[in-house]
């Protein structure tokens, strides 16, 4: 069985986001994880980017390196990178929480979102908050 792993970071974007930007982006990051196996979640917040990835490891720790040498991040810092037996986020290439501007152009996306509940002590909350 090929070991699972779960990848959380926060990064900045190097240039302001625009809706469209944001759009493009998670289009993108969908048919690429679509293709590599890999699940997650991404928030924007606060001009903020804060993603869970999980799935196989070669993929992940491979997608991790890209993130890195990306030029649309800045300030990437890894939070937190560690094994697991099962997916939290199976049904999503990419699941979006973000901006007021997406809730109200993609009520649909919005809507689903909310069906998905961060711990309140999840890594990626904590550190989104520590940056506030």
């Amino acid at each position: 069985m090929t070991q699972l792993i779960e990848l959380t970071y926060i990064s900045e974007p190097a240039q302001e986001m625009s809706f469209l930007g944001l759009m493009r982006l998670l289009y993108h990051s969908y048919l690429s994880n679509t293709h590599d196996g890999i699940t997650g979640a991404l928030i924007f917040e606060n001009n903020r980017f804060g993603q869970i990835i999980e799935g196989p490891k070669v993929q992940i720790e491979d997608l991790w390196k890209k993130i890195q040498k990306d030029s649309r991040h800045k300030n990437v810092r890894l939070i937190d990178s560690k094994p697991i037996d099962h997916r939290s986020f199976s049904k999503w290439t990419m699941v979006f929480q973000g901006s007021e501007e997406v809730a109200q152009q993609l009520p649909e996306v919005a809507a689903a979102v909310e069906d998905v509940n961060f711990p309140i002590g999840h890594p990626l909350l904590v550190a989104l908050r520590d940056l506030k």
